[in-house]
């Protein structure tokens, strides 16, 4: 497509965004914004007469050798990002390690990876923004034109207004990475080498991962042209399963005087965490009770990317008991959080990283005056990843133990997860004043704040336990194709026929299934409606699909359609009509 093309279809598309939330504005309503996914843990939920929907935001601008950046709306993936990019020789100063997590999502929710120690984090590499204020007006902002909005609007959860284009540096990259591998005995030690490697010109990522106590994996890696002789690329599944690759390694006893060294494609190495999200895949394994070898790991392989392992997250309730935090440590307290968290889950195991001090990436305006003290400190990723208790109230306890301990560190974390702070501890957290201050400037007033938005998503109700179940949805969901699994109150078919089936949807309860609301709004569109045998009149004896379900989204997805259709009757539906809610 051409760049005219291209450029009267994000016009259009942006015009439609302003409509919506000027609509919202003029209203006095909250609204949020719909991506269509999420590489979040928290339980989202989105009902379509408050959201104002960017899911078709996903267009890539031609790459710009000269001035080397590129520009992306903001539902663009990273592996859309990184292939496009790549085709030209370069990729983004930073590349999240999900290939699902959207530029959007990266710049609203801080995102980092393996080179910020060097960049800093994602939305330090984003040099200009276009933005949809919260009374509709267009706006941009960079690092010369309201920079104060460049800087608040980054890991704000999009409460700033709605992002609809994001300018992204890049740097030059050559097919393969080279990861030198070595094992260390303990936090410090691993900090030590991280300092020593950040001075070497030639290393571009580096990154670890903590085992357990006595077993830290520290990685540094180098852009190289290709494998030298008799050397070769990891293959798929070594890939794959990238942490029990490393951990395999670390029983040749890898030094710093000889490191093992292993090769990867650029694409690889840049997405090596995606499959199984980090070792979720392991988890998995274990939480089901499976067999872990060759033939069941390639069966399982194509569900265990990380865009089916978030879906299958939100679906199946089971983020409520995993564990899935992020974590900026100072240097000076990151042997104590990490001992912390070591002593409370023994089994967990934690992606560590160096990132740039918070004084050098726009942090320090963010936390409480005391984060001052730390501020020319090398901030430390901490990832905590793993299974924690069962019981809920010990799962909440377990989240709210590593979220204080973290605070009290100087550290914080990122709010893409699960949030468990009450709202004065998470003001004395984060500059409330500040905050305050630069939304009234740039009319963001009438949008959620930060933490509306949090506990917004904590008392949805989302995430009940259901693994079996969630698990088959998900399955479903991306064999024809629904990537709708946030709205709410509308469920797809296969979720309609289990739910009859087990006698779930219950006709004479109206409010367990919404109808659409009698509201008008900017997102009223066409549903199909099922209607029970025994109660054909009923007003709220139904529920809807969005239209998205039946309209052409491919040959697979119209033949299970019409396949379910036909099949309803078993279940209780005689009929399936279509009719306009506005």
């Amino acid at each position: 497509m051409s760049s005219t093309k291209l450029l009267e279809e994000h016009q259009a598309a942006v015009k439609r965004i302003q409509e919506q939330v000027k609509f919202f504005h003029d209203a006095k309503q909250h609204f949020r914004v719909y991506h269509g996914s999420t590489s979040s843990t928290r339980p989202l939920s989105f009902k379509r007469d408050s959201i104002v929907d960017t899911s078709d935001m996903d267009r890539l601008f031609p790459v710009d050798l000269e001035k080397m950046t590129v520009q992306a709306e903001p539902n663009v993936p990273m592996d859309a990002l990184a292939a496009h990019c790549l085709k030209h020789g370069v990729v983004p100063k930073i590349v999240m390690e999900f290939k699902g997590i959207t530029v959007g999502g990266g710049f609203s929710g801080f995102s980092g990876e393996s080179s910020m120690y060097r960049y800093g984090l994602f939305n330090n590499t984003i040099s200009e923004i276009e933005i949809v204020l919260g009374d509709g007006t267009l706006e941009t902002a960079s690092r010369t034109h309201n920079a104060d909005l460049l800087e608040h609007a980054a890991g704000s959860l999009g409460t700033f207004g709605v992002v609809t284009l994001l300018t992204i540096e890049l740097i030059p990259a050559k097919p393969c990475v080279q990861v030198d591998i070595q094992l260390v005995q303990d936090v410090d030690t691993a900090h030590a080498i991280f300092e020593e490697a950040i001075k070497e010109e030639s290393i571009h990522f580096i990154d670890g991962v903590y085992f357990r106590k006595g077993h830290i994996v520290v990685m540094f890696g180098r852009f190289v042209d290709t494998p030298p002789p008799k050397q070769r690329v990891l293959k798929k599944m070594e890939v794959h399963w990238f942490a029990d690759t490393i951990e395999a390694i670390l029983k040749k006893q890898p030094t710093k005087e000889k490191p093992h060294s292993i090769y990867m494609n650029v694409t690889d190495y840049l997405f090596r965490y995606d499959h199984g999200a980090f070792w979720g895949g392991k988890l998995a394994f274990q939480h089901f009770h499976v067999p872990q070898n060759a033939v069941t790991r390639r069966l399982a392989d194509p569900f265990m990317d990380s865009r089916t392992c978030y879906h299958a997250l939100h679906k199946s309730g089971l983020a409520n008991e995993y564990v899935v935090q992020d974590f900026g440590i100072p240097a000076s307290t990151v042997t104590q959080f990490i001992a912390f968290v070591n002593d409370t889950l023994p089994e967990l195991q934690i992606f560590l990283a160096p990132c740039r001090p918070a004084g050098e990436i726009g942090l320090s305006s963010r936390f409480n005056p005391r984060v001052a003290e730390v501020a020319d400190q090398r901030i430390f990723a901490v990832g905590v990843y793993g299974r924690g208790p069962r019981d809920p109230r010990a799962f909440y306890e377990l989240n709210r133990k590593l979220e204080l301990r973290s605070s009290e560190l100087l550290g914080a974390k990122l709010l893409y997860a699960r949030t468990y702070y009450t709202e004065e501890e998470f003001w004395t957290i984060y500059n409330k004043d500040v905050y305050e201050e630069m939304r009234k400037k740039y009319k963001a007033e009438g949008l959620p704040s930060v933490f509306d938005k949090l506990k917004a998503d904590m008392e949805t109700g989302a995430g009940k336990r259901r693994p079996v179940r969630g698990i088959l949805e998900t399955m479903w969901d991306k064999a024809v194709g629904n990537k709708e699994y946030l709205l709410r109150n509308e469920p797809d078919a296969y979720t309609l026929l289990l739910m009859w089936g087990a006698s779930d949807l219950d006709p004479h309860t109206p409010d367990r299934l919404d109808s659409a609301d009698s509201t008008p709004s900017p997102n009223s569109e066409r549903k199909v409606q099922l209607v029970s045998k025994d109660h054909p009149n009923q007003p709220n004896s139904h529920a809807y699909l969005s239209r998205s379900f039946v309209s052409a989204k491919g040959a697979l997805f119209y033949e299970a359609y019409t396949k379910l259709s036909a099949g309803l009757s078993t279940y209780g539906v005689s009929r399936l009509t279509a009719h306009n809610d506005d």
